[in-house]
């Protein structure tokens, strides 16, 4: 199994952002087995897309709450 790197989320300003396509950069290479890319774009609407099925996804974006909201993996 490769590298775990956890996500530790931590407040930043209320008006800050991260540039996306740094994070997107700094995701390439890490071997993901499976993706889902989960964005909103300027004029409000969701951008979706992935590697998975929707059914891998839901699972995928409901441990992704769990880890954000809870920190547990």
């Amino acid at each position: 199994m490769g590298d775990v790197h956890k996500f530790t989320p931590v407040e930043v300003g209320e008006n800050h952002r991260f540039d996306p396509d740094e994070i997107l950069a700094e995701a390439q290479g890490q071997g993901f087995t499976n993706l889902v890319i989960l964005g909103e774009l300027p004029d409000g609407e969701m951008y979706v897309a992935g590697m998975a099925n929707a059914g891998e996804s839901l699972i995928m974006i409901e441990r992704a709450k769990r880890v954000i909201v809870f920190g547990e993996d």
